[in-house]
């Protein structure tokens, strides 16, 4: 993964709920060494209505309420990474408007036909099968090709038990300057359990 972050390649990133795919997609960013800025995006909590001005931007009067230009979402990340995740819930009509960013490296605002050069790199995250997406007609085959140039599956916590002391201690870091002491008990009922939420719910614990 640190040498597919230092090239410009779309990263797909596949896996559970909690499993950390945007804090994988935040250190891809940072060793990608790219100047601007990291910018998240959830997919499934875009305006359905508003979906293609909150991502490409639009000018002013483009609609009713577009009092002044916006930027979006793409173009804001210039110079930087765009993480979209849960891409599988992107409309259609969005879907090939986002091809042409990846295509072209470049965005066409909302109510004008002049498109603004970008560069940025696209780094995506679902629980979805886009497979199967595309298989179910909700999701572009061309599109889908474009963002799985490198794909990664990121197992469950249930499946990297080893890696418990390790995010324990990251975890712990974060809540208290004073690491508590945990006994075995503990340490035995954190290993046996099956965390169907993954760290996540680890984090919560």
């Amino acid at each position: 993964m640190s040498q597919v972050a230092r090239t410009n390649v779309t990263v797909a990133l596949n896996g559970q709920s909690g499993t950390g795919k945007e804090v994988l997609a935040r250190a891809i960013h940072e060793l990608s060494g790219r100047k601007g800025p990291f910018i998240a995006v959830n997919c499934g909590a875009l305006s359905p209505n508003l979906v293609e001005s909150q991502l490409f931007g639009h000018v002013k009067g483009a609609f009713s309420g577009a009092h002044c230009d916006e930027m979006g979402f793409v173009r804001s990340s210039h110079e930087g990474t765009l993480f979209l995740d849960e891409i599988g819930e992107l409309p259609k009509g969005a879907q090939v408007a986002l091809l042409r960013v990846l295509q072209e490296s470049e965005v066409v605002p909302v109510g004008t036909a002049r498109p603004v050069r970008i560069d940025l790199r696209v780094v995506t995250a679902t629980h979805q099968a886009l497979a199967q997406l595309v298989a179910d007609g909700r999701f572009r085959e061309d599109l889908r090709a474009r963002l799985e140039c490198y794909a990664f599956e990121l197992p469950a916590l249930a499946e990297r038990r080893e890696d418990l002391g390790i995010l324990l201690a990251s975890i712990v870091r974060v809540l208290t300057t004073e690491p508590p002491t945990l006994s075995g008990n503990v340490g035995r009922t954190l290993f046996r359990h099956s965390w169907p939420l993954n760290v996540r719910e680890l984090e919560q614990a």
